[in-house]
């Protein structure tokens, strides 16, 4: 439902340049009062319920200036405003301390700062103490790798003989069946 006064300013639905301006007055007409709630919050001087319902007016206000919702800078700031003490809450403990926690930005940088990483992100280990992850092989030393390719070559002459002996040129032995 718009106001008598907002409808002045349109023609066909469409908002006319004045009904801008008068618009953007009520936008900074909010954020200065947004401001105001902030500093007195800061001092100390607002407790929640209070600020609740002046938020509240703050919103139904400008609702009924100019027919539409406050943009999201400014419902982030009135967010802020009425989660005031748990976003200033210091605590480092807070995890463990209230029942459903949620962390300022800082705070949650902090937390994110002091946990251990791992290299990699997840290094694949369980809770049973195994790795699940995908088997690496480890380097062979050299001279691991000696050996390996002396051992080789025997078993290649003795597969290469065998190869040879089976694919020659073979008699052909007929034997005939029956009388």
């Amino acid at each position: 439902m718009r106001s008598r006064q907002f409808r002045k300013f349109t023609i066909f639905g469409v908002i006319t340049e004045r009904g801008m301006r008068l618009m953007a007055n009520y936008k900074t007409e909010l954020h200065e009062a947004i401001t105001q709630l902030q500093q007195a919050t800061r001092r100390g001087e607002m407790p929640r319920e209070v600020r609740l319902g002046r938020i509240d007016g703050l919103i139904e206000d400008y609702f009924a200036k100019t027919g539409e919702m406050p943009d999201a800078v400014t419902l982030e700031r009135l967010a802020d405003l009425i989660l005031h003490e748990e976003l200033t809450d210091n605590n480092e403990h807070k995890i463990s301390h209230t029942e459903y926690p949620f962390l300022s930005e800082r705070q949650f940088d902090r937390r994110d700062s002091r946990e251990v990483k791992s290299a990699n992100g997840m290094d694949g280990n369980a809770a049973d103490g195994q790795k699940h992850g995908r088997p690496t092989r480890r380097e062979r030393s050299d001279y691991e790798n000696r050996f390996v390719d002396k051992k080789a070559r025997i078993r290649n002459k003795d597969r290469k003989k065998t190869y040879h002996d089976f694919t020659k040129v073979q008699p052909v032995i007929v034997r005939k069946m029956g009388n």
